[in-house]
């Protein structure tokens, strides 16, 4: 799985990991399960070996996570025009089962592209910020970037001199009020140049005011900073959309409109990606907008 894509906010896809587990509400009706399954049976992937099951016929998660051949590690190294990318859309990179080593191995990779941009969307957003908070993680990653003889040459330095990478968007999943309560929080606290958030498959109302900004130094239990702040962190983008494929949970478009509004009003970029892949997108939701800090093309491919 891998390259091209239909998803409408990325322009390829990249799984150096496959598997994963149910965690949320949104993670019910996952395509990646079904792919997952699909890739299993036909046997063309091995390293799909293990990663799903049937459960009254659906297919199911497993819990196990498996690293992909180094050949598609390395896969972005070997993109050379500029491409937003979706790490892992067959898993996610902070599976309580994936160790940090293995994470620090797709980070360096992802150092080494500063051509691409690199989306990466957890549902495990606490993980995500002890992993990316701690103070050596730089120094660690460092240590990978020329952590095997086969890796291509070309890797490009410049980005990863830096912290957190420029080139690297963090996202965590939010289908629910309560994922909003216990994942953005974990968001904010986490050293990255852009933030977003997921809110597909959009399940209920969310309301972002109050929880989508934070600052490490001013708030506190007796007060919040005020004004322009330079330590403020807030979220950079939202992505929202209604569940698709069979057994799809039905999106009340005015938890959409809703949350367009709150974007709207808070100067948030905001991109609707569809009612449930059948029904068209209303005029008033043809909504797609980027971060300020995009200028990737997605033009072109390389192999």
């Amino acid at each position: 799985m891998g390259t091209n894509t239909k998803i409408e906010w990325t322009g390829a896809t990249w799984n150096p990991l496959v598997g994963c587990s149910v965690v949320a509400a949104g993670c019910r009706n996952c395509y990646a399960m079904r792919m997952a399954s699909r890739v299993e049976a036909m046997g063309t992937a091995p390293h799909y070996a293990g990663t799903t099951t049937r459960v009254n016929g659906k297919a199911v998660w497993t819990g196990k996570v498996n690293g992909a051949p180094e050949k598609i590690v390395l896969q972005p190294l070997r993109w050379k025009r500029p491409r937003r990318i979706f790490v892992n859309s067959m898993s996610d990179l902070f599976h309580e089962s994936v160790p940090d080593e293995a994470i620090d191995r797709i980070f360096a990779v992802m150092a080494l592209c500063p051509q691409h941009t690199f989306q990466v969307l957890t549902k495990r957003p606490d993980r995500m910020r002890a992993y990316l908070s701690t103070p050596t993680r730089h120094d660690i990653i460092a240590a990978r970037w020329n952590y095997h003889p086969s890796r291509p040459k070309g890797g490009d330095s410049r980005t990863a001199g830096l912290w957190p990478f420029p080139n690297v968007w963090l996202g965590t999943s939010v289908s629910t009020q309560a994922d909003a309560d216990a994942n953005i929080p974990h968001l904010l606290a986490t050293p990255a140049a852009v933030r977003f958030l997921s809110c597909e498959p959009l399940l209920g109302p969310v309301d972002l005011r109050g929880i989508w900004t934070h600052c490490p130094t001013h708030d506190f239990a007796s007060g919040f900073c005020v004004g322009p702040c330079p330590d403020r962190r807030r979220i950079d983008w939202v992505i929202c959309g209604g569940e698709s494929g069979p057994k799809r949970r039905p999106i009340d478009l005015q938890w959409a409109r809703s949350l367009r509004a709150q974007c709207a009003a808070a100067g948030v970029p905001f991109f609707f990606k569809q009612v449930d892949k059948v029904h068209p997108i209303p005029p008033d939701l043809m909504v797609r907008e980027w971060p300020s800090s995009d200028k990737r093309t997605d033009k072109g491919e390389d192999q």
